[in-house]
C-alpha cells in the first residue's frame, strides 16, 4: 500500500484481501494506509477473495466500495487473546525453566504461567478498547450506526451474501465488478481499459538465495535459530526414549534436562 500511495502514476487501488487475519497490530497498519488513500482522494476498492474476516474485514472497512463473492466468509467483527499455559506440562514432563525479569508485566505472556488477577484486568481492558476501536472504525468507514455494527459484530461470521443485506460490503462479485467500480471511481468509461500493477512487485526467487548467500540474513539471527533447534532436539529425544515406559496413570519418568538458554 505504500509504495503505490507514493508511485505518482496511480490513479486508484484494488486491493486483494483473502486472509483470515490475525494480527490486531498488522491490520491497524494496513488499515490505516487504506485511510490516507483516502485522504488523499485516491480511491480504494476491496475485491473480496473466498475470506476476508476478523483483521481481513477490519483493513478493508477504510475502503471506499468493498466488493465480495456471494460466498465469501466475511465479517467476525470481534476480538479474541490468551495464552497456552504450559507450566503443568513442563513439570509432568521434568523439564525446568528459569529467567531474568524486569517490571510489573514482564512475564505476562509467559507460557510458563498463567494470569494471575491483575494480569486477568490487564487482558479484559486490552480486549475491550480493541473491539470498540475495530467496531468503532466499521461504523466509521461503512456509515453506519453504532447499533447497526454491533448486530453485524460479537464475532459473528457471514457469507458476502449476508454481510451485503447488512452492510459490511457494497457488491457482489469478482475482479470485474470491482474493476467496474475503479472505472466508476476515476470517471472513465465502462469499457474502458486499465492499466494494472502489482505491489509488491514480484522478487525472483533466486534473488532471495543470492541475498542468503551474501550474508544478508543477519548471522546472529542463524546462530539463534540453531540454537533453538538444538534444544528443540534434546526435548524431542528425551521424550523419545521414554515414550515406551508410560505408566497407566499416564505419569512419565523424571527426563534428563534439556534446558535452551537464548543468547
Amino acid at each position: 500500500m505504500t509504495d503505490a500511495l507514493e508511485d505518482p502514476d496511480i490513479e486508484a487501488i484494488l486491493l486483494r484481501i483473502d486472509s483470515p487475519g490475525g494480527s490486531y497490530v498488522a491490520s491497524d497498519v494496513i488499515w490505516r494506509e487504506v485511510a490516507r488513500a483516502r485522504e488523499n482522494n485516491v480511491p480504494v476498492v476491496v475485491s473480496m477473495g473466498n475470506i476476508a474476516a476478523s483483521g481481513g474485514y477490519f483493513l478493508s472497512a477504510a475502503a471506499g466500495r468493498i466488493v465480495a463473492q456471494p460466498g465469501t466468509v466475511t465479517g467476525s467483527i470481534g476480538v479474541v487473546g490468551g495464552k497456552v499455559v504450559l507450566e503443568e506440562l513442563w513439570s509432568n514432563l521434568g523439564i525446568s525453566w528459569d529467567g531474568v525479569a524486569a517490571g510489573r508485566n514482564a512475564t505476562l505472556w509467559s507460557s510458563n504461567q498463567g494470569f494471575d488477577e491483575e494480569g486477568w484486568h490487564h487482558l479484559e481492558r486490552s480486549l475491550d478498547e480493541t473491539y470498540a476501536d475495530f467496531t468503532g472504525k466499521v461504523a466509521d468507514g461503512r456509515n453506519l450506526t453504532p447499533e447497526a455494527v454491533e448486530n453485524a459484530a460479537k464475532g459473528q461470521v457471514w457469507t458476502g451474501s449476508d454481510a451485503l443485506g447488512l452492510g459490511l460490503v457494497d457488491r457482489l462479485g469478482g475482479y470485474e465488478e470491482a474493476a467496474g467500480l475503479i472505472r466508476e471511481s476515476l470517471g472513465l468509461e465502462a469499457n474502458a481499459e486499465l492499466a494494472y500493477r502489482v505491489f509488491p512487485e514480484p522478487r525472483d526467487p533466486w534473488q532471495a538465495v543470492r541475498d542468503m548467500l551474501s550474508g544478508k540474513i543477519a548471522a546472529d539471527s542463524i546462530a539463534s535459530l540453531a540454537r533453538f533447534l538444538s534444544g528443540t532436539f534434546r526435548i524431542l529425544s528425551a521424550l523419545e526414549d521414554h515414550l515406551d515406559v508410560l505408566s497407566g496413570d499416564g505419569r512419565v519418568p523424571e527426563l534428563p534436562s534439556a534446558n535452551y538458554e537464548p543468547q
